[in-house]
């Protein structure tokens, strides 16, 4: 007998190469003003956000830009500046164009802009819900393949002055259209396409092996694992080949769906606050950090999908009974992150023993933390923080 579930999926994803191009079309029939949130224009990133700007405008669109977001930290000081920015040229669209911190930044502003109070009220933590009402259209455009953010009703946002980072969740955040373009992330630096992608991989496998998890995703999660162990690699080694980008491009997708519909579980719980106190660690860092003894303190309670993991990375795990396959998933899974450069301990990291007694205080109060297939205690949650301090 199958288990009832519930499956959203409202975003409108336009997918492929050259997509991007189709981005002034779909801008136009929501508004014809928008705010476009981004990161600070590099060198490498100028060329392509003015391209993204002249599509908008040839296409009747008056843009705006806003170019404050910080890199894994979408704070909320600049989010309320563009906010207010937004609401002075009378934006009908925000645009986030970037990696997860760029969109979500455009979906806090969006909650922003006509919500009382701040965006950071509405986190999860305070059950104050958004009026869809009151939310313009959000429109993303990714250039990385990790986050997901383009498929999700999640927005992180970080608040600086209290070391806090936290998330805002409600449906009405989903992104109404998303372009996903490979293309746009070919010049992805090396670490930071496998930062994304160890981001990917993690909400593919917290949808998976999480207690509230269904059949339906079940299937877009091993897909995104299957294809992340098989392509990141090659990837790295060949930055320029968009075939390949495009299938990381694909796994994020089904993993960011993934996680709209059933959501992360403890390495989150642990890597949010990590990175809210250790702004230089990237959020594919602190999921890596302790996915290790994630995987060692959490087996036994789900044998049967942690050999399913086990056995996409080592076909010869095909052969052994699930729980000595499950048990292997952490050798299995040591030795992909070795290969990608995403293996390294709290100490090379700089996350002190200081702060650790804060990290764990906030993810006990995260709920990821107990739909995960297995609840620590916060002793059992210190001891995995302490086995990740140095590795061998």
């Amino acid at each position: 007998m199958h288990k009832s579930f519930d499956t959203y999926i409202p975003t409108k994803i336009l997918f492929g190469r050259g997509r991007i191009n189709d981005l002034g079309r779909e801008v136009a029939a929501l508004g014809k003003k928008a705010l476009m949130i981004t990161v600070p224009w590099d060198d490498v990133q100028a060329e392509q956000f003015c391209r993204i700007q002249r599509i908008l405008e040839d296409s009747g669109v008056e843009v705006a830009v806003h170019a404050k977001v910080r890199r894994n930290h979408p704070e909320i000081t600049h989010i309320n500046e563009a906010a207010a920015l937004a609401n002075e040229i009378g934006a009908e669209v925000i645009l986030g164009v970037g990696g997860g911190s760029s969109i979500d930044s455009a979906k806090a502003v969006a909650v922003g802009m006509r919500h009382p109070g701040e965006p950071w009220d509405y986190r999860f933590q305070t059950n104050k819900p958004l009026d869809p009402r009151l939310i313009p259209p959000i429109v993303a455009v990714t250039t990385t393949s990790g986050t997901g953010s383009h498929a999700t009703k999640y927005s992180v946002i970080s608040n600086a002055a209290i070391e806090s980072k936290s998330s805002i969740a409600d449906p009405a955040i989903f992104p109404r259209v998303s372009i996903v373009d490979p293309e746009l992330t070919v010049s992805l630096p090396e670490h930071q396409t496998a930062s994304t992608a160890f981001d990917a991989f993690a909400h593919a496998f917290e949808s998976y092996t999480n207690i509230t998890a269904n059949p339906l995703i079940d299937m877009l999660c091993l897909k995104a694992m299957e294809i992340i162990f098989e392509k990141l690699e090659y990837v790295m080694e060949h930055p320029g080949d968009v075939d390949a980008r495009a299938a990381m491009a694909y796994a994020d997708t089904l993993a960011g769906i993934s996680i709209a519909n059933v959501g992360t579980t403890l390495p989150h719980a642990i890597g949010q606050p990590m990175t809210g106190r250790f702004p230089n660690v990237t959020h594919g860092e602190s999921m890596a950090v302790v996915y290790p003894e994630f995987i060692r303190f959490s087996y036994k309670s789900c044998p049967s999908k942690f050999a399913a993991v086990a056995r996409l990375l080592d076909r010869k795990l095909h052969v052994l009974p699930d729980m000595e396959a499950a048990a292997a998933l952490e050798g299995a899974l040591v030795g992909f992150m070795k290969r990608v450069g995403m293996y390294f301990s709290r100490e090379e990291l700089g996350v002190t023993d200081d702060k650790l007694d804060a990290i764990i205080a906030d993810a006990l109060t995260y709920g990821d933390t107990y739909i995960a297939p297995k609840t620590p205690t916060e002793e059992e949650m210190r001891r995995m923080l302490a086995d990740a301090k140095t590795r061998a």
